[in-house]
Formats: C-alpha cells, sequence, structure tokens
C-alpha cells in the first residue's frame, strides 16, 4: 500500500448533534454468506429499524469487518444492496474473513474503496483502519505505512487537541508484531476510545485512559437477541449501549459519565462535583413528550429539550448527595405512548479524590465484565484469545 492511498474524507455530512455530541451506530460481524440464512434476514431488519428509528440521529454507522464469512463474490453482492438501502453515512472496515480470497478487492469494489481512512468532526479525529494490512492475510497486524499514517494521524490530533478513536477489527493487543507500537501510539496520544468487532460478544474495557468497546456478531455466536450497539461522544464522556433488534425508543445518558467510563477524574462531569449538566438522548421516529431524571430513589425531575433536536438535559447540584456512588436513572415517552429508560451509576466527590481501580497491563484485560443493562452477558462466546467455547457446538471451523 502507497502512502497516497490512505485517504481523509471530507466529512462535511458527518456533524455532531444540535447539541454538540457525536453518536453513531455499529452493525457486528455480519459473516454474511446466503440469503435465506438467519443472519442475513437479521441484516435486513436491523438496517430497517436503523432507518426508522436512528437516521437523522446518528452521525454515521460502522461495519466493524468480518462482513462476508468466505470472501465470495457471492457474498458481497448479498450486502451490497442492504447497505445501499442504509440512510445513515456507513464506514466499513475489513476484518480476516473479507480478505479469505487473499485480497480486498472484492471488498474495495462492494463496500469501502478507501478501507483505511480518517474525518475531523468537531473536537474528533475518526480513523478507520485496516488489522490485516501486515501483509500476511492469516494474521492481525499493520504494515509499516499504514503505521506510520496512524502516528501522523495522532500527532495531529494532539496537536490540534482533538480526541482521537480508532475504529479496526480487533484490539491492538491482538495485532501480532505492530501490536507495541499500535499501543504505546494509544497510549501516548491519550486515544479516547477503540471501537472493535472480531470478538463476537459485547465487552467494554477500560483501561483508565481509553475505552474499548466490541460489539456483539450479528452472524455467528448467539449472545441474547441480536441487535447493534450505539455510541456517544459528548464533550469528551463516552456512553455505549447495546440496542436488541425492535427495542424503541433507544434512551442513553450522556453525561456526566458513568463510573466505569472514567477516563479522567480532574473533570466534574466524569468524578461528578458540584452543578453538572444532565443530558439524555433518545434514538426514535417519534416525538418525545415527557422526560424526567432521578437520583437514587429521589423525587423525578422534569428535563428539558434542547433546541429541537432529540436532546434533553436538566441541571443536578450534587453537593446535596453524599459522596459516592448513585444510581442516575432518566425515563422518556414518546408521543405514542412508548417509553424507554437508561440507568447508570455516577461517582460524586466534592473534593476530587478519587481511587480508581486497579488496572492491568493491556487492553481486554481490563474489561469492565458483565452489565446485562447496557447488553454485556458476559458469556465470551467468541473467536478471540478471550472466548469460550469456540466453536459452538455444530458450527463451522
Amino acid at each position: 500500500m502507497h502512502i497516497t492511498q490512505l485517504a481523509r474524507r471530507q466529512a462535511s455530512a458527518i456533524r455532531l448533534d444540535e447539541a454538540g455530541i457525536l453518536s453513531w451506530l455499529h452493525f457486528g460481524d455480519l459473516h454474511i454468506t446466503e440469503a435465506h440464512e438467519q443472519n442475513y434476514q437479521d441484516f435486513v431488519a436491523l438496517v430497517a429499524h436503523a432507518n426508522h428509528h436512528l437516521a437523522g440521529r446518528v452521525s454515521f454507522a460502522v461495519l466493524p469487518g468480518d462482513n462476508v464469512d468466505s470472501g465470495s463474490e457471492d457474498e458481497y453482492q448479498l450486502v451490497k444492496p442492504i447497505v445501499d438501502r442504509l440512510a445513515i453515512p456507513l464506514y466499513a472496515i475489513p476484518g480476516d474473513h473479507d480478505m479469505k480470497t487473499g485480497s480486498l478487492d472484492l471488498f474495495r469494489a462492494y463496500l469501502e474503496p478507501e478501507p483505511v481512512q480518517s474525518f475531523v468532526s468537531g473536537p474528533y479525529r475518526c480513523v478507520f483502519l485496516n488489522s490485516l494490512n501486515s501483509g500476511d492475510r492469516k494474521r492481525f497486524g499493520f504494515g509499516q505505512v499504514q503505521t506510520v499514517w496512524l502516528r501522523s494521524e495522532l500527532e495531529a490530533a494532539t496537536r490540534q487537541r482533538q480526541r482521537a478513536v480508532l475504529f479496526m477489527h480487533t484490539y491492538p493487543s491482538e495485532l501480532g508484531g505492530s501490536a507495541a507500537e499500535v499501543t504505546a501510539l494509544v497510549r501516548q496520544h491519550r486515544v479516547l476510545m477503540v471501537d472493535m468487532g472480531h470478538t463476537h460478544y459485547n465487552e467494554i474495557a477500560n483501561d483508565g485512559q481509553t475505552i474499548y468497546a466490541t460489539t456483539r456478531s450479528t452472524g455467528q455466536v448467539e449472545e441474547g437477541p441480536v441487535g447493534f450497539s450505539v455510541v456517544n461522544l459528548d464533550n469528551g464522556v463516552v456512553s455505549w449501549k447495546f440496542n436488541p433488534r425492535g427495542d424503541a425508543p433507544l434512551v442513553m445518558i450522556t453525561s456526566p459519565a458513568d463510573e466505569a467510563f472514567i477516563v479522567d477524574a480532574t473533570r466534574k462531569d466524569q468524578l461528578v462535583a458540584g452543578t453538572v449538566d444532565i443530558r439524555t438522548k433518545v434514538f426514535d421516529h417519534a416525538r418525545v413528550v415527557a422526560a424526567t431524571c432521578s437520583i437514587d430513589d429521589g423525587l423525578p425531575l422534569r428535563m428539558s429539550p434542547i433546541g429541537t433536536g432529540p436532546v434533553w438535559h436538566c441541571p443536578w447540584e450534587t453537593s446535596m448527595v453524599a459522596d459516592g456512588v448513585h444510581h442516575l436513572t432518566v425515563q422518556m415517552e414518546t408521543l405514542d405512548g412508548r417509553r424507554g429508560t437508561d440507568v447508570i451509576r455516577v461517582r460524586t466527590s466534592q473534593s476530587g479524590h478519587f481511587a480508581p481501580p486497579l488496572r492491568k497491563s493491556g487492553d481486554d484485560a481490563n474489561a469492565i465484565g458483565t452489565w446485562p443493562e447496557k447488553g454485556i452477558l458476559g458469556t465470551q462466546l467468541g473467536p478471540n484469545r478471550n472466548g469460550r467455547k469456540w466453536p459452538p457446538r455444530g458450527a463451522p471451523k
């Protein structure tokens, strides 16, 4: 790959919402084979659901690799007309199954002519990478050209005070011979988030400065109902939630941060102190007519919309509660009577004292564990190094 092939897409269409939040939708690994298979029908339904409820409310969507199973043209021809129906800007990155034929020619022709690219939107720099760039299609890794380009992107983000988000198929620690260098770059430039596929299960890890997120596969290894994840970046606060197909409205508290997502304890919207703005985003086609928030078992407080967009907010004077962990609950109701809820655990400290949890060396080593309210079931059924019981009985190896 020549350096001139590494592209920076003009992202005039990739904008923050009215409240300054960057949101995206993450489909899991599709592993498409044939039209009659359940995973293909699920993907058709997920695209229809996203178009109905999320179009105009998320900035873009991501396909995280292993979009087809054997890399054949027949499989890509099945995926192409479905992604063409998606009413949301789409970015696709490759996985090992996408290049089982030995090249990414079909991936480029049907899904993404520029699998390695970046864009800047507001204070964020989103970087899309090829985890099979080492020249060995059987092993994950970055080639020298891509690594040099990634370094330049992260250096630019640091200079311009942007928070970088990386999209790749697998955890940085699984990138073979390039793992140490990529991991060091993530650390050096304080990458805000790495969003991935590959594991086939939902997982969140936090090494103290970077959030790592994986979304379950649509095509292989069942872990509860099929769906997609949604991510929000709200002034550097990360929120993540898995949305099972058919569940609507999707309600997500975007600020303050859940205690599991604290990556900067000096900020009062992460280690919460003083008066903070509770902000919540709803993803649905219908208008919201009522929104309330409550702290622990306290009385509900009315929330108000920010402009005409899907974000609602209300102030919270945190000095009125004791320092420690508190449950923050938001409930919303749409015009047609449907309701959605989100609950997070926020840690308050008026003094700013924070004893972070013990961190291990590595990225996936810092997984936060089971979190069923967000769709993280802890089953870990998948093909990565931490996966259990792979392949499932009866599944192809």
